[in-house]
């Protein structure tokens, strides 16, 4: 019984380590990006100041009312992001996040295999919203950076990795 119980609590430090090694991926893209490239459109793609609307508007808006209803809390009542300079993108990305990570300080192991869901649709477990989130982090990390035109570090676009 006790394997079984440190197996859940490994499990509950990788989902979230996982969630903040995302975070901090995207934080990383986020200081790589100038005030320059931060609202400049480009042709096929979002501009770094629109992803990041819609990130924090996730974390808010859907990862956060999703966790809160698993932990029978009310959901978090909060307006659209829309940012005027990357600084402030970024001080409102910690924000949600710190406010994320607040609905999940009381979270045991097992609450990882509560249910939760958007409506009546689909049903997720609180662990898979916790890995989407960490993944959505990543994933917007790539975006930003290519939106800036693939100069991320290690990336398609890095020549150390065209040999």
């Amino acid at each position: 019984m006790s394997e079984e119980i440190s197996t859940v609590a490994e499990e509950m430090d990788g989902v979230l380590g996982r969630l903040q090694e995302g975070l901090e991926t995207l934080i990383e893209a986020i200081e790589e990006a100038t005030p320059e490239e931060f609202g400049r459109e480009r042709q096929g793609g979002d501009s770094a100041k629109r992803i990041l609307e819609r990130t924090v508007d996730d974390v808010n808006l859907y990862y956060g009312r999703l966790v809160a209803k698993a932990v029978s809390l009310p959901p978090p009542y909060m307006e659209t992001a829309d940012f005027s300079s990357l600084r402030d993108a970024m001080m409102s990305l910690q924000l949600a996040h710190r406010r994320f990570s607040n609905l999940l300080h009381d979270l045991r192991a097992e609450d990882l295999n509560r249910r939760t869901g958007p409506g009546s649709t689909s049903e997720y477990t609180l662990g898979q919203v916790l890995e989407t989130a960490a993944a959505h982090y990543a994933l917007r990390a790539e975006q930003i950076r290519n939106a800036r035109g693939g100069s991320g570090k290690g990336g398609r676009n890095d020549p150390s990795d065209w040999r």
